[in-house]
C-alpha cells in the first residue's frame, strides 16, 4: 500500500483517539519531539524497525525520545503501530499528524526568507494580513539568507512565494540561453 495513505489513515486515527481522550494538544507536542529526533537522528529509523527488537521494546524507545511520560492516547498508538509491524510509517504518521492538528486548530506556520532583518512592525503586517486572508492564526518564523541578494520568499504549507532578486536573474539567465540556442 502506497506510504502517504498508510500514513494519514494512521494519523488521523491518532487525532480522533486523542480528540476522544481530550488529548490532542499533548500528542500534538509528543509528535513534535519525535519528528525532531527524526531528522536530528537519522539511524534513529532503523532502530524503531530493528526486527530483533520486540514490539514492547519498540513501544519504549519510542515513548522515551518522544518525551518520556507520554499520554495514554500516544503511548496506546504506540503500541499498536509496534504490534502491527507499522513503526517503519512513524515518521510520516508525524508529520501527517501535525499536518491534521494544525489544519483543525487553524494554526498557520509561516516562513519568511529576506535578506536583511525586518522590523517588527512589518511582520505584525504580514502577520494580520495572512489571518485577514486564512482565517488561521498564523506564526511567522523569519530568516536571513544573503544569497536572495535582494526580495523575499515567503513560504506557507505548499505555496511559495519566490520574488528574490536571485530567483528573477535566473530566470534572466534562463530566458539569454534559451535565446542563444534558438538563434
Amino acid at each position: 500500500m502506497y506510504r502517504g495513505i498508510v500514513s494519514r489513515r494512521y494519523a488521523q486515527a491518532l487525532w480522533m483517539y486523542a480528540q476522544k481522550n481530550e488529548q490532542e494538544d499533548r500528542v500534538y507536542n509528543e509528535v513534535v519531539a519525535l519528528g525532531k529526533s527524526f531528522v536530528q537522528y537519522p539511524a534513529l529509523h532503523r532502530v524503531v524497525t530493528n526486527l530483533m527488537l520486540s514490539s514492547a521494546k519498540k513501544a519504549e524507545v519510542i515513548a522515551t525520545i518522544s518525551g518520556g511520560a507520554v499520554s495514554k492516547s500516544f503511548a496506546n498508538f504506540i503500541k499498536l503501530l509496534a504490534e502491527r509491524d507499522r513503526e517503519e510509517f512513524l515518521q510520516e504518521i508525524c508529520l501527517s499528524y501535525q499536518h491534521i492538528y494544525r489544519r483543525e486548530k487553524k494554526l498557520l506556520n509561516v516562513k519568511l526568507a529576506t535578506v536583511a532583518p525586518v522590523d517588527k512592525e512589518v511582520e505584525e503586517r504580514i502577520v494580520r494580513k495572512l489571518e485577514a486572508a486564512t482565517g488561521c492564526h498564523a506564526t511567522l518564523i523569519t530568516s536571513i539568507d544573503p544569497s536572495l541578494l535582494g526580495g523575499y520568499v515567503l513560504s506557507l504549507d505548499t505555496y511559495r512565494l519566490d520574488v528574490s532578486v536571485a530567483t528573477r536573474l535566473q530566470r534572466v539567465k534562463r530566458r539569454l540561453i534559451e535565446t542563444a540556442n534558438n538563434s
